[in-house]
């Protein structure tokens, strides 16, 4: 064996073990029972820019919520369309005032308003100045024991604030992260629709097993590195104390970053978790163009973090975070570009070792079983499906296993190379088409034949 195939040998190696790890973390998890337990209050930020699509389901969703002790604060983030006047038509508002809690790094507010039909709902309206200061200004007037952060797009499930206050029973949890599920894909009959395009199946795999799998695992181990923007918790005085969030291209990572910096100065036991049984449903892009420009924004928002902490790196940020983040992220990025240029250009040259098809066969089927793994962690948690649905996520997964290294590959080397050569702008999120509707969800846990 020469010196390339034992380095790409024990590269593989390494992938394999991360995988199976991930498989097993997630299979040992059980689900928890609701229990009925005394309401700690819940301040929900929803930063808008340009929402008006969406804001009617939005809604829908918090006035079907069972959970009694709540605000929801909406930040009007300078938007140009009628974000604004339908929030105002919706909800009857009016002028009022609220104390701010803490000076963060906010933008100027214009007005706080009140809703006369819905005393639990407040409306900020403010200049234009980015999610971060949009999210400060909710953290600032907000008056809840626990905070969450939730996209304008997200439904959440008439549970998720009951599971959210059960998981802060714990004062250990300093922040959580609930499941996010493709909200295309949910409807009447069920969780996934086949039938859709192969752009929503495809982030429909990405969403189960990146939830269900491997933020399963990252909980366990303690070394989450984020919690999702789409639907996050965290108790207000901590988010206080860390100065709220700073205007970065991926404010919800580079918070989850400053988190595991403070829990690893205290080293008092503190923890970040996830919580499956807390679910929320999203929009996500609906063509290639789309989901391209969504993960392109991701991966800037990865580098500027990484940029931003690279001095931090087994010293503030603790050698348990690091050690993980750079194994996960070096072996998933190398075994991505195998499969992208090295395998396919082996290939094509005709030099290719058996040693290379054994060990990228064994990468495919472990990528494989993780993505069943995550179909079967969501029937574990609720979600029922057909025989005939699981034969074709069976040869869906078998497809999508193979391709999409391509994609992601292709969308982190050229999200990187756009980081340091491009343009970097904030507020450069998915245009919203309103696709998702609280009545296609409700009951939704069905698959149909």
């Amino acid at each position: 064996m020469d010196l390339i195939s034992m380095i790409l040998t024990i590269i593989f190696v390494l992938y394999l073990s991360l995988q199976l790890k991930y498989i097993y973390s997630s299979l040992n998890t059980t689900k928890t029972k609701l229990l009925i337990l005394p309401e700690k209050k819940i301040s929900v930020l929803i930063p808008a820019y340009n929402e008006e699509l969406v804001l009617k389901q939005c809604l829908d969703s918090w006035f079907r919520l069972d959970y009694t002790d709540k605000e929801a604060i909406f930040i009007n983030d300078g938007s140009t369309d009628a974000t604004l006047q339908v929030l105002q038509e919706m909800l009857d508002l009016e002028v009022t005032t609220r104390d701010s809690a803490v000076l963060l790094n906010t933008r100027g507010i214009k007005n706080i308003y009140l809703s006369k039909k819905y005393p639990d709902i407040l409306v900020v309206d403010q200049y234009n100045g980015g999610k971060s200061a949009a999210l400060n200004t909710g953290i600032a007037i907000a008056t809840g024991e626990i905070v969450i952060t939730l996209d304008a797009d997200s439904i959440l499930e008439k549970n998720s604030l009951n599971k959210i206050n059960e998981a802060f029973v714990d004062p250990k949890v300093i922040a959580g992260g609930g499941m996010v599920h493709v909200g295309q894909l949910i409807n009447k009959q069920g969780l996934i629709n086949y039938s859709k395009n192969w752009i929503i199946k495809y982030q429909t795999s990405g969403y189960l097993s990146s939830f269900y799998v491997r933020k399963v695992t990252q909980a366990k181990l303690n070394v989450l590195n984020v919690v999702s923007g789409a639907f996050g918790a965290f108790r207000r005085d901590v988010l206080q104390h860390i100065g709220g969030y700073r205007d970065t291209l991926g404010e919800d990572m580079e918070i989850t970053f400053r988190l595991q910096k403070y829990m690893h100065k205290r080293n008092l036991g503190e923890k970040m978790i996830f919580i499956p049984e807390a679910v929320c449903y999203t929009e996500v892009p609906e063509n290639f163009a789309s989901l391209m420009h969504q993960r392109i924004r991701w991966q800037k928002g990865f580098i500027d973090c990484i940029n931003l902490y690279k001095k931090d790196f087994f010293t503030s940020l603790g050698k348990k975070f690091s050690g993980f983040l750079l194994f996960e992220s070096v072996t998933l990025s190398v075994i991505g570009m195998l499969a992208m240029i090295i395998l396919p250009l082996s290939i094509i040259l005709g030099n290719i070792s058996g040693i290379t098809i054994l060990l990228m066969a064994i990468a495919w089927l472990s990528e494989f079983i993780l993505r069943l793994v995550a179909v079967q962690r969501a029937g574990h948690y609720g979600y029922k499906f057909s025989v005939l649905h699981w034969l074709r996520i069976i040869l869906f997964t078998m497809w999508e296993s193979i391709t999409y290294r391509f994609l992601d590959t292709f969308f982190f080397t050229y999200g990187t190379i756009l980081y340091f050569f491009g343009s970097r702008t904030n507020w450069n999120k998915l245009t919203r088409s309103g696709a998702v509707h609280f009545e296609d969800i409700e009951p939704a846990k069905v698959i149909a034949q």
